[in-house]
């Protein structure tokens, strides 16, 4: 009897063992098959019976960071990294997961740990300096008036994007009709229903299912539309002609589908033509012309998760994908691009020093090339993700998507406008401090030139339409005086929304007598300056030739920390280039700018072109025509003294680093 009932017992106890293994590799199979909604249930109750299990631990975390649940992931992660195995990857995504939580020194301390074992993944090292100051991200936070928008939905809303007075958006709501109700999937990646477009007029309407002839039983979204709003871009599962595929993993990726809009219907659906069942190829965007496709995938040659792409449209057909490269990808994903009339890129990243999550960043298209990303700071941005930017251009309004506290739903949809400002310039004798009438005034966007103001006046007061991280040049000029600019940088712009102060600066711009002067049989000095062998009213020497391979013999100029401006010093040498330049016409300059190694390598590459800028809107200003000047600009990557990341430098030595190089480029 006694053994029978031991048997029976140990019997019960195996049964039970099975079952609790049973219940593990169930949760297992659900990881593998992506349905992390089931797997985390899975893993909370084993974990509950085997509090002890690393890999039930290590894939319940990963399974949170994959439904974007921040604070469990937080919660798993930290158990994980403590396991004396543990994969330096999990540092990875417990920094990320705290800085999501608005943790920051903690997460600082965690990305520091990862960039000492992973060196070649930049992130660490990027987002370890970007936490130690976090205040850049807030200098343009008073300009924004950010709102809930009023269609949201108690699910997912994302990814806006403009067409005929209104808003196409994904949602993975129901529609409130139940006759419009389609017959939709749940998306077992997260439990939620598949996404559909839906459109709302003016952003207030009650939204409505978008058009039967793009939504199906699976994803779609998000769109573009191009070709004065007849033709359509969209995202969409790998699903065509009712056939569902997946990849060789069991994955149904995304592809992209083009159409025609002829009398309110879809017509001509075709796949994108580099669609892949392999890689996932989606989220599509439109150069202002309609000729160059940008989208976003994970196919070969991509540098992390999910790059951007372009493709450009010749003879009727899309050419090869290109990767952007480096400036703008990263290890991490980059996601929902988005091009504005001027096609400057927008576009949400994890992997660029960020509050935390996706944040959006503006790339400026410069003569067809992206300078390198801002981060447009709070309040666009937040600790969450923040994604989907879309901007009116002449408004400076616009909408994104985040999943930020505060919201109605999973995702939601935010409106934005940007304030205007209020500036006032006077212009002054430097000698009299008297007003000069009849100057002219003008203000330019820094970054493109663009003119935005020209008036005649001695003073002046106007309505800026700031827009999104832009610095503005204002110049004043009369005969017989000097071209004298000055700038308002982005972060000077602070005061726009209060309505009650009318003018949020003064700005005083005194004009000198010109230091040059030049005469019809060959340029002359007015004013002697030393070391470029002439004196007053000596001519050019005759012959005069430079070498086109070296630097001029001035000395290269230098600035002060973080800053940009021209100094006294460096303004003394720009000074002593335009003598030579007023003597020799057909000399062209270029401007190679330089910065020491503190702060992350993507705010040197922008400081860096700044600096740039600044050089050449100094001797432009005073009459050098731009066409003379070409400007480079490389962060820290060429660094004269021995000051990389990590090596302890003098004040001395990391001057010698901010420099602008001034090199003949041709006669």
């Amino acid at each position: 009897m006694k053994k029978g009932l031991l048997l029976i017992i140990i019997l019960l106890a195996s049964l039970g063992v099975q079952a609790q293994r049973a219940r593990l590799r169930k949760a297992n199979t659900e990881f593998e098959k992506f349905h992390f909604k089931t797997a985390i249930k899975l893993y909370e109750a084993y974990l509950a019976k085997h509090p002890g299990s690393k890999e039930a631990q290590e894939k319940l975390a990963h399974s949170y960071r994959k439904v974007n649940d921040s604070k469990n992931a937080e919660k798993w992660y930290g158990v994980v990294v403590n396991h004396p195995s543990t994969k330096p990857v999990n540092k990875l995504f417990y920094a990320q997961a705290l800085a999501m939580n608005g943790r920051y020194e903690q997460s600082r301390k965690w990305y520091k740990v990862y960039a000492q074992e992973v060196g070649h993944d930049e992130r660490g090292h990027v987002f370890e300096k970007t936490y130690q100051n976090l205040a850049q991200f807030y200098e343009d936070a008073s300009k924004y008036e950010v709102r809930l928008a009023p269609f949201n939905s108690k699910q997912a809303d994302f990814s806006p994007m403009f067409y005929r007075q209104g808003i196409v958006f994904c949602s993975s709501r129901e529609p409130e009709d139940k006759k419009k109700q389609s017959k939709k999937n749940k998306f077992n990646w997260n439990g939620n229903r598949f996404l559909d477009l839906y459109y709302t007029r003016g952003g207030v309407t009650s939204p409505e299912p978008f058009h039967k002839d793009i939504n199906s039983r699976y994803h779609e979204g998000p769109v573009a539309f191009y070709n004065g709003e007849n033709s359509v871009v969209f995202t969409r599962n790998n699903y065509y002609n009712g056939k569902f595929k997946k990849s060789k993993e069991g994955i149904n990726k995304l592809k992209l589908y083009l159409a025609t809009i002829v009398s309110d219907k879809f017509a001509e659906i075709v796949e994108f033509p580099y669609n892949d069942d392999e890689y996932s190829v989606g989220h599509p965007t439109l150069s202002s012309d309609g000729n160059t496709l940008y989208f976003v995938s994970d196919m070969p040659g991509s540098l992390g998760g999910t790059d951007i792409f372009k493709s450009t449209l010749k003879a009727g057909q899309w050419g090869p994908p290109q990767n952007l490269g480096p400036d703008i990808n990263t290890k991490g994903n980059e996601m929902f691009p988005f091009l504005d009339a001027d096609n400057n890129l927008y576009f949400a990243s994890n992997g660029h020093a960020g509050l935390g999550g996706l944040d959006i960043f503006l790339a400026r298209n410069i003569n067809g090339k992206f300078a390198p990303p801002e981060n447009l700071g709070a309040p666009v941005n937040s600790s969450q993700d923040d994604f989907g930017f879309i901007i009116d251009t002449d408004k400076n309004e616009g909408y994104f998507s985040s999943n930020r506290e505060g919201g109605v739903g999973d995702d939601d949809i935010y409106f934005f406008k940007l304030h205007p400002c209020k500036i006032a310039a006077v212009v002054v004798d430097s000698l009299t401090n008297r007003l000069i009438e009849g100057a002219q005034i003008e203000i330019h966007e820094e970054d493109t030139q663009k003119q935005v103001v020209h008036v005649n006046a001695s003073k002046y007061l106007f309505t800026l339409q700031t827009k999104i991280r832009t610095n503005y040049l204002i110049s004043a000029s009369k005969e017989g005086y000097n071209t004298k600019t000055i700038e308002i940088a982005h972060q000077q712009l602070i005061d726009c929304k209060n309505q009650d102060r009318r003018i949020v600066d003064t700005i005083k711009i005194a004009l000198s007598p010109p230091l040059i002067a030049r005469d019809p049989r060959g340029p002359k000095l007015r004013s002697g300056i030393p070391g470029f062998g002439g004196g007053p009213n000596s001519k050019t020497p005759p012959g005069r030739r430079w070498d086109s391979t070296k630097i001029i013999q001035v000395k290269t100029i230098y600035y002060d920390l973080d800053k940009y401006f021209v100094r006294p010093d460096a303004a003394k040498t720009l000074d002593e280039l335009l003598v030579i330049l007023y003597q020799n016409p057909s000399m062209k300059i270029g401007l190679s700018s330089h910065t020491d190694s503190r702060n992350t390598s993507q705010y040197n590459v922008k400081l860096s072109q700044r600096r740039s800028q600044s050089a050449l809107q100094y001797l432009v200003s005073r009459g050098i025509s731009p066409n003379r000047i070409l400007v480079d600009w490389f962060g820290e990557t060429k660094l004269v003294t021995p000051c990389p990341d990590g090596i302890p430098c003098n004040e001395t030595q990391h001057q010698l680093n901010r420099r602008t190089e001034i090199i003949v480029l041709r006669e």
